[in-house]
């Protein structure tokens, strides 16, 4: 009796150690902590062995949680600094995982998790393209086309097959947004293709007369007088366009100095002006300066002013009216900060259309002003505003143009009273082929 007593008090105190053992372990699954665990398992002496492994265990368990947490921080961390967007879909295109930069690239308001890919981007593209890779389990790499009905931008996908702990497939695809890379390719091939162009025609008329005098030695003296007339004029109009790419050239890669000095503008721009007047001598051209006495003096370099007045009054000659020309250079001071002068003709002014872009390279004013000149055909190389663009901002100043169609035009600088912040810098800002500085008052 007292034996069979004695042995179910034993089962009894064994499964009441077992059931400590279970609720220690269940401890350190939920909780994570081996301290808690070890207290509720360390009431009996007994269990020294056990609960030297369940120390061992809890152990293990925090460097494994400290791994996974120091893991999970590092992965945040890369994803975050990504400027590609990063996506990882389940095998039914359910999105699991994005970084902020995928937010950024297809603009999204909220989170994308748990929803489809299809639903998220509304991109047909898209979903073929993680379809195709979760049929073949191949990588794939494509160039889309994205919002054709908005401003259109041109996505690189890379997606590539994976899987996840349990061995389902998915897929992680890094989107990069290379719209402006297009962009400046497409500038690219024209700014090729205008050059082309810009040299073709007088080396065709080169090439046309020299095989004239070739052909006949004994060309009359008056008919070989025009022709060398012909071939100095394009020879000059060659020598413009090759000066002028290589003022663009200097101008953009920032290897062009400056000589800075202090100058008061209105002085310097009626001397320019009474230059021109006698140029203008004799023609039917009415010339005129707006600016006051004296004006605050400005940190320019003299010749390079000199070459943007040139260039605006080139302009607004070129586009005045054969008839009762009549060209306005006005200065004034703005807001105590800047010096403004502007150069205005009576022209035909410039279409709301073209007016953002005449400070392109190779766009030139008769182009946006319907055609030719009013003083005949344009021999101009169509860099000339855009050299102005890239020497005002070198002054740290800014560039403008209005104009209201079929009534005249006004091209416009500006120059910071005073001097730059870093007297020492002497060479031009970087500036994209593509940026104009277009801020109109």
């Amino acid at each position: 009796m007292l034996a069979s007593l004695g042995w179910g008090l034993h089962v009894l105190f064994e499964r009441r150690r077992i059931a400590r053992l279970g609720r220690a372990l269940d401890i350190l699954a939920e909780q994570g902590s081996a301290q808690a665990a070890l207290a509720v398992a360390g009431v009996d002496a007994q269990n020294g062995p056990l609960l030297s492994g369940l120390s061992k265990l809890g152990a293990l368990q925090e460097g494994m949680r400290q791994r996974i947490e120091h893991e999970e921080f590092s992965l945040r961390t890369v994803l975050s600094s990504m400027e590609e967007g990063v996506l990882v879909a389940d095998e039914r295109q359910k999105i699991r995982l994005v970084n902020p930069a995928f937010d950024a690239v297809f603009d999204l308001q909220k989170t994308p998790l748990e929803r489809s890919v299809l639903e998220v981007l509304r991109e047909p593209d898209v979903h073929r393209l993680l379809l195709e890779v979760l049929r073949s389990g191949a990588t794939i790499e494509r160039q889309l086309e994205m919002m054709p009905g908005k401003r259109p931008r041109f996505i690189t996908v890379r997606a590539v097959p994976m899987s996840d702990l349990r061995g389902r497939p998915g897929v992680l695809a890094v989107f990069r947004d290379v719209s402006r890379l297009m962009e400046l390719e497409q500038v690219r091939r024209e700014f090729v293709a205008n050059v082309s162009h810009e040299l073709r025609t007088p080396l065709a008329i080169f090439q046309g007369y020299v095989e004239n005098l070739i052909e006949i030695p004994d060309l009359p003296e008056s008919e070989r007088a025009l022709v060398y007339e012909v071939l100095l004029k394009h020879s000059k109009r060659l020598n413009a366009l090759v000066e002028d790419l290589l003022a663009i050239a200097r101008l953009e890669a920032r290897k062009e100095e400056f000589r800075w000095e202090y100058l008061e503008p209105g002085a310097l721009i009626r001397e320019l002006v009474d230059e021109w007047k006698v140029r203008t001598r004799g023609g039917a051209i009415e010339v005129l300066v707006d600016a006051p006495e004296s004006l605050p003096c400005v940190r320019l370099d003299k010749m390079r002013i000199e070459q943007v007045m040139h260039n605006l009054l080139e302009n607004a000659l070129k586009h005045s009216p054969a008839n009762g020309a009549r060209v306005v250079v006005r200065a004034s001071l703005l807001e105590g900060l800047w010096v403004r002068v502007s150069v205005e003709d009576n022209g035909s002014g410039i279409s709301p259309r073209d007016l953002p872009h005449i400070f392109e390279r190779f766009y030139r004013a008769d182009k946006a002003r319907g055609g030719a000149t009013n003083r005949g055909p344009s021999h101009s190389t169509g860099l000339g505003l855009s050299i102005v663009k890239h020497i005002v901002a070198g002054h740290g100043g800014e560039v403008g143009a209005e104009s209201a169609y079929g009534n005249g035009a006004k091209v416009w600088f500006r120059l910071p009273v005073g001097a730059p912040e870093k007297e020492d810098d002497t060479r031009l800002p970087a500036m994209s082929p593509t940026e104009s500085v277009l801020k109109p008052e």
